[in-house]
């Protein structure tokens, strides 16, 4: 029987000696726990650095927005607060109805303004104005109503008139100046990597490139703010929402501010009804366009009595 092989000293030390004989490495545990304490290291090191550029990159991009604010903010926001009591105060029980001299000779029909129609019971708070008016489609009123080019709102379609023609959506302007939100600063502010800087970096280069030129037009030249408010009632049992009620005869109040002076210059309480006879050939049976014709119809009717009251005989729908 051969005799075993002995080794010198102990046997760990001999394990380590062949070990680096053959290129094999044997972690231990002091190793082991160097290694882990770097990589944690590098891990803090990394995660101090992101902290440091992420609080960076959004100090830097709220001082942009500041500046925005200093100078579009100084002349929206009390816009702003003027129109959002008027709709407040709209809301509220009717005081009756009024025609100020300066209505009665029609300049606003003729000038740039801001439009807003909803139902009166969302007129229950700042926070629901704005929501609601995000929303808000232009309709056929303001273009009866009004003298500004407005072919699609003429013809009835939903949202009918491009951005450039008037009145702007009260929604429009809020969107224009979405950066100067306090929700959107907050948000900001909360933004916790980098990728959602980067989606608020790229927001606020779209608002300096495309929304703020608009909102600065529609603060500078809007001259006044016309408010149309549903009063709320049932259809077969069901809650009515905006487009329902504008098929059927329902009271209307119908606001006009002047934003120069901040004075109410007219107050009518009106209901729009009229009926749609198609003649012809082609006749309209799809239920959405007869729909979209008869909100047309019932919307200009409404401008009529409103023009009633403002210069009669003078008014052709």
């Amino acid at each position: 029987m051969a005799a075993k092989r002995r080794t010198r000293g102990l046997p760990a030390i001999a394990r380590a000696r062949e070990d680096r004989r053959l290129g094999r490495a044997r972690w231990t545990t002091p190793a082991g726990l160097v290694a882990a304490g770097a990589i944690v290291a590098s891990f803090f090191v990394h995660k101090v650095i992101s902290q440091h550029d992420l609080s960076a990159g959004k100090e830097a991009l709220l001082s942009k927005e500041r500046a925005v604010a200093n100078t579009l903010g100084a002349e929206w926001f009390p816009l702003r607060d003027r129109v959002e009591g008027e709709v407040l105060e709209a809301a509220k029980e009717y005081r009756g109805d009024m025609v100020d001299p300066a209505a009665r000779r029609g300049d606003f029909r003729t000038q740039p303004g801001l439009y807003l129609r909803m139902r009166v019971v969302d007129g229950s708070s700042v926070a629901r104005v704005r929501e609601v008016a995000a929303d808000a489609q232009r309709d056929a009123f303001a273009a009866c109503l009004l003298r500004e080019p407005n072919e699609r709102g003429l013809r009835g379609e939903i949202k009918g008139g491009a951005f450039a023609e008037q009145p702007w959506n009260l929604g429009q302007a809020y969107a224009a100046t979405r950066i100067l939100s306090d929700t959107w600063i907050e948000d900001l502010r909360t933004a916790d990597d980098e990728l959602r800087l980067r989606l608020f970096q790229a927001e606020y280069d779209k608002a300096v490139r495309e929304d703020i030129p608009v909102a600065v037009d529609v603060v500078r030249r809007a001259k006044f703010f016309l408010l149309v408010l549903d009063e709320d009632g049932t259809i077969g049992g069901s809650p009515t929402t905006e487009q329902a009620l504008q098929l059927v005869p329902h009271p209307a109040r119908v606001h006009i501010l002047d934003l120069a002076s901040g004075t109410e210059i007219l107050r009518l309480r009106r209901s729009g009804e009229a009926r749609v006879i198609q003649a012809g050939e082609r006749v309209i049976v799809d239920p959405e366009m007869r729909d979209a014709l008869t909100r047309q119809a019932n919307n200009c009717a409404l401008a009529a009595r409103v023009q009633e009251w403002l210069s009669p005989g003078d008014f052709v729908p």
